[in-house]
């Protein structure tokens, strides 16, 4: 099994100097007010650059947030399908979640999901990470009703009995953001749920899609509170209506055109398919082990216009993307598009204040870092 490195938190935040009456909104959307730095803002986690299979359509961007009560994650992309898609038209926005918390199911380990035919979690991935839940948004495609949304999640939790069948549906929302609780009969009882929806990801130009929240007290126990500084493990997928993963997933797998079926086995694909973000600090290391290969590095950080952006091209003359992305999920600068070989510099340049990624693609590998610009 690989292993992880996590990179030092950059910033940490205190609570005390954060505003406790903060709060999201779950309505499917992460509005630019709900964006930022620090308790009750969304940071950007990822975003997707690769291929979209279906046309038009699939992730965008992964945000994860909180407050002093909740944990907030919105994936950000386009879920519903054209009438004439197979697999009933039906499509799924899936997130896979681990805490330090609780014992889930161990890295490694074939998730058993559901066979529910109104809102499964059928697939059964074997994830690099340990894994607590898993949540799921399925959606009709343009031919359905404006109702045809249904949320389910399972829970992988040591303690929980897992069988196909067992993932539990949670209620039918709608594709305008309404609102879906929990039951009290939950582990997780209280989260809030709702997609809003777009009919592609050209038209999704307000951070429409997936959104979660999840109250702390759900999530914690009385020895591992999670709160500011703790790292949560997060994996996120576009699927279709029988379970088979498309090409999309957050983090990306770089080069990738092709299904990876209902199944897929990601300790067998190059370094870590999951994403670690800490709260207060945002999103570590992305595929660090690939940063490790490449020497990529970013200094000093928090950043200024000096800040120097190193790597190195192995293997000869390789093609090279590196740009710099803000917490919108938007790209703000391309700093290098072209072949390159051998160990490489530029100045990240002159930016406003605030948090930003900077993507770095040496051929299949892929890799980005947290940048702060004070």
């Amino acid at each position: 099994m690989k292993r992880f490195s996590t990179l030092t938190a950059i910033g940490l935040l205190t609570i005390a100097s954060l505003t406790a009456s903060a709060q999201f909104i779950v309505d499917g959307r992460a509005t630019a007010t709900e964006i930022g730095t620090g308790m009750g803002k969304y940071q950007l986690a990822a975003t997707y650059t690769g291929t979209h299979l279906e046309a038009d359509r699939g992730l965008q961007a992964l945000y994860v947030g909180y407050t002093t009560t909740t944990l907030n994650i919105m994936l950000v992309g386009s879920d519903e399908a054209a009438n004439t898609a197979p697999s009933g038209g039906y499509r799924s926005f899936v997130i896979y979640l681990n805490t330090p918390a609780r014992p889930g199911a161990p890295a490694g380990t074939l998730l058993v999901g559901g066979s529910d035919i109104q809102s499964p979690l059928k697939h059964h991935p074997t994830m690099d990470n340990p894994t607590d839940y898993g949540f799921r948004v399925s959606v009709g495609p343009t031919s359905a009703t404006a109702n045809d949304v249904y949320f389910s999640r399972v829970s992988y939790v040591t303690g929980t009995a897992v069988t196909p069948g067992t993932d539990t549906f949670i209620g039918a929302g709608t594709k305008t953001g309404g609102q879906v609780v929990a039951p009290a009969t939950l582990d997780l009882a209280g989260s809030k749920f709702a997609y809003s929806n777009t009919a592609t990801l050209a038209a999704n130009t307000t951070n429409a899609g997936f959104e979660i929240e999840i109250p702390l007290a759900a999530l914690s126990t009385a020895t591992v509170p999670i709160e500011t500084g703790t790292s949560l493990e997060l994996v996120a997928a576009y699927t279709d209506g029988d379970g088979i993963f498309f090409s999309e997933l957050l983090p990306s797998i770089s080069g990738r055109t092709t299904t990876l079926g209902s199944n897929p086995d990601f300790t067998t694909i190059p370094d870590n398919q999951f994403i670690t973000v800490e709260l207060g600090a945002g999103v570590l290391a992305s595929r660090s082990a690939v940063a490790s290969r490449l020497n990529f590095q970013v200094y000093p950080n928090p950043a200024s216009a000096t800040s120097t952006i190193a790597y190195t091209v192995p293997a000869g003359r390789q093609p090279v993307a590196l740009a710099v992305y803000n917490a919108l999920g938007q790209r703000v600068r391309a700093l290098a598009e072209a072949e390159q070989a051998g160990n490489q510099q530029f100045a990240l340049g002159s930016l406003p204040a605030g948090a930003y990624l900077v993507r770095l693609q040496i051929g299949d590998q892929l890799t980005s870092r947290k940048v702060v610009v004070q």
